[in-house]
């Protein structure tokens, strides 16, 4: 057995860990006096990867004064076997060690060249190569909480986290341009032509969504017949908007950007007179970044996880936000490419909205849905009656019905519910 299939129950110990604190800490002398272990996930947080967290006392050798430290290791899925081959063809574990032992530092370094200090992600304490695992710094023991994936994301916290996108899009082309190739590299995302694992899904949910309309006297038969000609394709157009164009503004994108891949911290004073601001924000979960335009994930944010006001209303004022800090880190930066325009930005996700039907139809009822008994991966991959009744039980949410009583005729009027080939 390779340390790579090792189980992390077999090495994750206080032997283990007080080495790399050391090698961390730079300190050979350093002991760890307690150790204690907790999940890191609940069902329905993570499909495709196991994390476990970790409170640690230490003492340093030139001290007697106890330090405590918050980790998670992140490492591969270790239960169904189907379900680690589907993660390991999509080469998620590699991908997203890759971007902590490498790409996301020098994003980091990119930004403090300029002297900006905002802090885009989660610091990255240890990689192991060997078995394939990452540890990070525990954002909760910093007061940073998931975003709520079912209420969404307002006005101050969507502006939060797309200025921190805004800079991941921004450094991550002008890290393309400093190191070549390691970016433009990363082909395909959470979606791709080599790997269709999820069709089943996209049909299935594009299939109950086409039953709800034929029965909803304010849609009908109309969009039931659209609905049902576009579902296989709708695969097929989900990930032509990941395709790399010569003609777009082409950076490293998240591209699994929503709420739970996204920690928020509020202000503990401000929670106990009874409001939340927000005043910082991670990103989290890289598995399936990759080299394609911002519009995708501009698209999924925007559809999967900001609130209703914003998402039917107010998207152009939020682009337009996006587009001002994008521009502005790319031009402190001195990246010698061009820099969009808003209206080319505008030109490129008019071009991809399609993943805004896919965000909105076919994830957000996943997304947003309160009963996660059935949330498993196996229920997105497979297709029998078990999954044709998890489907239909996201479109029985009066929210997700709201929803697509208001989205369809707008995605019809934007041609998206057509065959375009």
């Amino acid at each position: 057995m390779t340390k790579m299939n090792e189980s992390a129950s077999e090495w994750l110990n206080k032997e283990y860990f007080e080495t790399v604190l050391r090698k961390h800490k730079k300190d050979e002398g350093l002991t760890i006096q307690k150790f204690n272990t907790s999940a890191g996930t609940t069902k329905g947080d993570s499909f495709i990867s196991a994390m476990t967290r970790f409170n640690v006392e230490f003492l340093l050798s030139n001290s007697q004064e106890p330090h405590y430290g918050f980790y998670i290791v992140k490492s591969s899925y270790e239960g169904d076997p189907t379900i680690r081959k589907i993660m390991t063809d999509f080469d998620v574990y590699n991908r997203e060690i890759l971007m902590y032992n490498k790409i996301l530092p020098e994003m980091t370094a990119l930004l403090a060249e300029i002297g900006d200090d905002d802090r885009l992600f989660a610091e990255t304490m240890h990689v192991d190569l060997e078995r394939g695992a990452i540890i990070f710094e525990d954002l909760s023991a910093s007061n940073f909480v998931v975003g709520n994936r079912i209420e969404r994301l307002d006005e101050p916290q969507a502006k939060l986290v797309l200025s921190k996108l805004a800079k991941f899009h921004a450094t991550g082309a002008v890290l393309n341009e400093r190191m070549p190739s390691i970016l433009t590299d990363l082909q395909g995302g959470f979606l791709r032509d080599s790997n269709r694992a999820f069709e089943p899904f996209h049909q299935g949910m594009v299939e109950v969504c086409a039953k709800f309309a034929g029965g909803c006297e304010e849609l009908g038969p109309y969009y039931k017949e659209k609905l049902l000609k576009l579902k296989p394709k709708v695969m097929d157009y989900s990930i032509r908007c990941f395709y790399p164009k010569d003609d777009h503004f082409l950076t490293l994108i998240h591209s699994d950007m929503w709420s739970t891949n996204i920690m928020l911290k509020f202000n503990t004073e401000g929670a106990q007179n009874g409001t939340t601001e927000v005043v910082d924000a991670r990103l989290i979960d890289f598995q399936f970044s990759n080299w394609s335009s911002p519009a995708v994930d501009l698209h999924y944010l925007i559809n999967s996880s900001f609130i209703e006001e914003i998402r039917s209303s107010r998207q152009d004022e939020f682009i337009q936000y996006y587009h001002g800090i994008l521009a502005s880190t790319l031009k402190k930066l001195n990246y010698g490419g061009h820099i969009p325009s808003l209206h080319e930005l505008c030109v490129q996700l008019e071009d991809r909205r399609f993943y805004a039907f896919t965000a909105a139809i076919v994830n957000q009822p996943l997304q947003t849905t309160a009963n996660t008994e059935d949330a498993d991966l196996n229920s997105l991959i497979e297709i029998n009656e078990r999954s044709r009744k998890f489907y239909e039980m996201l479109y029985s949410d009066p929210k997700v019905q709201n929803t697509v009583k208001t989205l369809l005729p707008f995605f019809d009027r934007k041609g998206l519910l057509d065959i375009t080939d």
